[in-house]
């Protein structure tokens, strides 16, 4: 596993985004995958919209206001870092796609209000630029919420966990038709790329190997991998006991 020096990703990845739902662990991969790479890093500021914690207490009153504060933030963040050549930085690591506005549109407004968003939206998608890949790290509701919990922060406390469980269906299934990019699906429920260096430099390895269409990658968790290894699974055969018939095909 690479940790020690910097990592190069093929030259076709300049830009690449990750996504996921609230607790997936976007942001702290990207921030990992820039350490490691020595990427330029584009990350959302979400804790900087006024109407946020507004909106987790009352959905309804403040969804439209926030969601178009949001779309018009990642549009400008979006439009000005990513379209910008960076000179000092081949690799350009973002944790979010411009997409990612839409879905949220779509659980949080009502119809009249989704058809003035997509009408404001129409207008700004073909100044973005699209990345060269997208990762989606994928979990179950319950592992989110978890994740929410640990990481504290004030804005998400008494999260409705419908809200997530919505969310999380809505994110399933954008990225089940997404096509638009190479797309590597990891699921996460099982991994801590965080706190866990095997965890990440195997994750690492998935996105250096990625390649055009859908990818999936389903990881092993760290205790049933490091248990093989021990039995060394890996680099021998099976032992195959004495008693055992082996029938000539």
């Amino acid at each position: 596993m690479e940790t020690e020096q910097t990592v190069t990703l093929p030259t076709w990845l300049n830009y690449v985004c990750v996504e996921g739902v609230i607790g997936a662990g976007k942001t702290s991969l990207c921030t990992m995958l820039a350490r490691q790479c020595n990427a330029r890093l584009v990350l959302e500021m979400a804790e900087e919209n006024p109407f946020l914690d507004k909106f987790y207490r009352d959905r309804r009153s403040y969804a439209f206001q926030t969601q178009l504060w949001f779309l018009v933030s990642r549009f400008r963040q979006l439009s000005e870092a990513i379209a910008q050549q960076d000179l000092f930085y081949q690799l350009t690591l973002s944790d979010y796609i411009f997409a990612k506005d839409r879905i949220f549109a779509s659980v949080n407004l009502e119809e009249a209000e989704l058809n003035l968003y997509d009408q404001i939206a129409s207008t700004m998608v073909k100044s973005i630029p699209s990345p060269d890949l997208v990762v989606y790290l994928q979990a179950s509701t319950d592992v989110l919420l978890r994740r929410i919990e640990h990481r504290g922060r004030k804005y998400e406390f008494n999260m409705d966990p419908r809200y997530i469980g919505t969310i999380n269906d809505a994110y399933n299934q954008f990225f089940f038709h997404y096509n638009e990019t190479p797309l590597l699906i990891v699921n996460t429920n099982e991994i801590d790329f965080v706190n866990n260096p095997d965890d990440f430099g195997e994750l690492l390895k998935q996105i250096r190997t990625a390649r055009n269409g859908t990818s999936f990658y389903q990881p092993m968790n760290a205790k049933d991998r490091l248990r093989l290894k021990d039995r060394n699974v890996f680099d021998a055969p099976p032992e195959i006991p004495e008693d055992t018939t082996i029938e000539e095909p």
